[in-house]
């Protein structure tokens, strides 16, 4: 006789009709499992899973996509689930926030004063973390790391980006900023201050490119963006850098003892090299700084095959064409010949005078001045006789992130964000507040 043990679930006990909802299609989906069946299958415990088949808990998105992904007879099937639990899931997060609670809310914080809007959009903005923690209200349920969180007024947009968008990468052009805090990951859609989208819950550092959006969560794990909003996908254990060159991701574990390559699958990893200290990726591959002496090697593309490429360096940038490396002292700026392979390693000539720190992207080269005050870009034709000059654009901020057609800047208080355009020299607020940003 086979037959599965374990109390039966009961029906949902939510504390709103959304809550009960979403417990009563995560019933539906799961049946035939018992909570220690899911335990093991998911790695999350089955006192938890009887909470969230109850309703008692919202169900973190990335668990449940992850359930209807598994649980889909085809793609067909699974992307009309898919739609269902963004819709039901959003309700339910809504649901909760507008429930009574125990201990009512402080009052939120005053809009930053301006004539532009703050990149975060109304109602996702309204269903995301308190920018202080310690404010947020009592009995709400506590989110993971890069989880949507949407308003009622986000539901229905949702349920139209689930019918039009197919998961994939972001595209190169893209521009994403985490909330204050580290709450809410958003993405920019290129047209003004109040053109940003909340996709994730929160992040600690961000990378786009060709493979697409990464996030080091809150919890310190690696997570790839699927290409809709609250998609995404935990692909490593805690990192302590990562990088992205081409379509393949470069990670270093906590402890810095390897350097490995993500398999394109879940978590599978294979180690290619290490120990290293940072990780440097663009369009001429993977480069990587030594714990020993500072050397900075260039990966071959085979585990194990590093070749070296240059002394020390204080700080390293990659454009599209080029690597750059500011000197120890700070003093001069040298370009790497990568077309030259003279032994031991190619050559560097000299390309600008003192900088402070380099940031390296598509649209070339910048870096701010010895004071930390001034970002300049490099200017004018690279040679192999003449170095370029540096042509002050702006004042610096708390961070830079190069993109293809521009830069952006974080001002230092983290109070707006700021765009650069390298055609017509002219800069923009595109919004903000912010606690870091990427652009690919």
């Amino acid at each position: 006789m086979n037959r599965k043990v374990g109390r039966p679930q009961g029906g949902p006990r939510g504390r709103t009709p959304q809550a009960n909802e979403l417990a009563e299609f995560l019933l539906t989906l799961t049946a035939g499992l018992t909570v220690r069946e899911l335990a093991a299958r998911y790695h999350v415990g089955k006192t938890l899973w009887g909470e969230y088949r109850s309703g008692q808990k919202i169900i973190p998105l990335d668990l449940l996509m992850r359930l209807v992904r598994d649980h889909a007879p085809d793609g067909h099937t699974g992307d009309l689930r898919a739609e269902s639990a963004a819709r039901l899931h959003a309700a339910a997060l809504e649901g909760a926030h507008q429930a009574p609670a125990p201990v009512a809310p402080p009052p939120a914080p005053a809009p930053a004063p301006g004539p532009a809007p703050t990149f975060a959009e109304p109602a996702a903005a309204r269903e995301g973390p308190a920018a202080n923690p310690d404010e947020a209200p009592a009995r709400r349920p506590r989110p993971r790391a890069l989880i949507l969180a949407g308003g009622a007024a986000a539901i229905a947009v949702l349920t139209v980006l689930a019918l039009l968008l197919r998961p994939g990468p972001a595209g190169g052009g893209d521009v994403f900023a985490v909330g204050p805090g580290g709450h809410g990951v958003f993405r920019w859609d290129g047209s003004d201050a109040s053109g940003w989208t909340r996709i994730g819950d929160g992040a600690k550092r961000l990378h786009s490119g060709p493979a697409g959006l990464f996030a080091i969560g809150l919890d310190d794990r690696l997570y790839k963006y699927g290409g809709r909003p609250g998609l995404w996908s935990r692909i490593s254990e805690p990192v302590s850098d990562f990088a992205v060159s081409g379509a393949h991701v470069y990670r270093m574990p906590a402890d810095r003892h390897s350097v490995d390559v993500w398999n394109g699958q879940g978590m599978s990893w294979t180690e290619i090299g290490g120990p290293a200290v940072r990780l440097y990726g663009g369009a001429l591959g993977l480069f990587a700084t030594s714990p020993e002496d500072g050397w900075i090697f260039r990966y071959s593309g085979r585990p194990a095959d590093w070749k070296p490429v240059g002394s020390a360096g204080a700080s390293f940038a990659l454009t599209d064409s080029d690597l750059y490396g500011l000197t120890p002292d700070r003093s001069v700026v040298n370009r790497w010949l990568a077309d030259d392979q003279p032994h031991p390693w190619p050559p560097w000539i000299y390309a600008a005078g003192p900088a402070a720190e380099l940031y390296g992207g598509p649209a070339g080269l910048f870096a701010t001045d010895p004071s930390h005050e001034r970002l300049r870009v490099l200017a004018g034709p690279a040679t192999r006789v003449t170095g370029q000059t540096w042509q002050d654009i702006g004042a610096a901020g708390a961070e830079v992130a190069v993109g293809r057609e521009a830069v952006y800047v974080l001002t230092g208080d983290r109070s707006q964000i700021l765009r650069w355009s390298r055609d017509s020299g002219a800069w923009q607020r595109i919004g903000g507040p912010a606690q870091t940003l990427t652009a690919g």
